[in-house]
């Protein structure tokens, strides 16, 4: 991401349908699987400037990790633990935490092997512990936007599936997201492809716009948090668990 989006992505965090629908996404799947324990240890790989910390909080002591320390200093200014690494080379014990996220870590291009970073992830997982993962799907969408945000890969399902798998995790829930914009968002990207520097994506809509794209998120979110899968869409979430052994 280039520097001026960090301070852009604080800014929005709080209220952006983007933000807070992934958010939401993420509180209904994991709230069948995990309760609240806060003797839980909780961590948030490249957790930016600390958008979803508070999010994390619900399920134990968070602490996030981020290669940059640009991110880190406004991520200072929310409450949670904090620790500047890469998440090839996580600076952690094995078998520490009871809940690993990874918010659209997987397709950046600092990473620079996501079977190197997977491993990582399920080796600071305890046994039982769940993984959650969000990421940027389907490389037809590819466009200025992925370059401002320093995109590496945009992914399949059945690719991340896989990619989890071999890494010794055991995927539990893994489907599309992000689906009913599709129509609206193919276009944009499409025309983006053409344009070096603009981003779009991330300026504040009117108040009105940004209630009806978080109702449509929402939407899906109820669909999604009742088992069903979605065939295809921008985004991709999975869950993922180490084996009790």
């Amino acid at each position: 991401m280039e520097p001026a989006e960090f301070a852009r992505s604080y800014r929005l965090e709080a209220e952006h349908w983007w933000f807070a629908s992934r958010r939401r996404l993420v509180a209904a799947l994991l709230a069948p699987h995990l309760p609240a324990d806060p003797h839980r240890r909780v961590l948030d790989v490249g957790c930016g400037t600390g958008g979803n910390l508070k999010l994390l909080q619900t399920w134990g002591r968070v602490t996030g990790i981020d290669i940059n320390a640009l991110p880190l200093s406004f991520a200072r200014h929310r409450n949670g633990s904090l620790a500047q690494g890469s998440a090839l080379h996580l600076p952690f014990a094995g078998q520490t935490f009871g809940l690993v996220a990874a918010f659209d870590v997987l397709y950046h291009r600092q990473i620079a092997s996501d079977r190197q970073a997977l491993a990582e992830l399920r080796r600071v997982l305890a046994p039982g512990g769940w993984l959650v993962i969000t990421d940027s799907a389907l490389p037809l969408l590819w466009s200025a936007h992925d370059r401002l945000y320093h995109t590496r890969r945009r992914y399949t399902l059945p690719h991340l599936r896989r990619r989890l798998q071999a890494a010794g995790l055991h995927p539990v829930f893994c489907s599309y997201a992000n689906m009913v914009l599709l129509p609206l968002l193919l276009p944009t990207r499409l025309l983006m492809r053409r344009v070096l520097t603009a981003d779009f994506d991330l300026h504040p809509p009117p108040r009105w716009l940004n209630r009806a794209l978080m109702s449509l998120r929402n939407l899906e979110t109820a669909w999604l948090s009742r088992g069903h899968t979605l065939p295809v869409g921008s985004s991709l979430v999975c869950l993922a668990q180490r084996d009790s052994l």
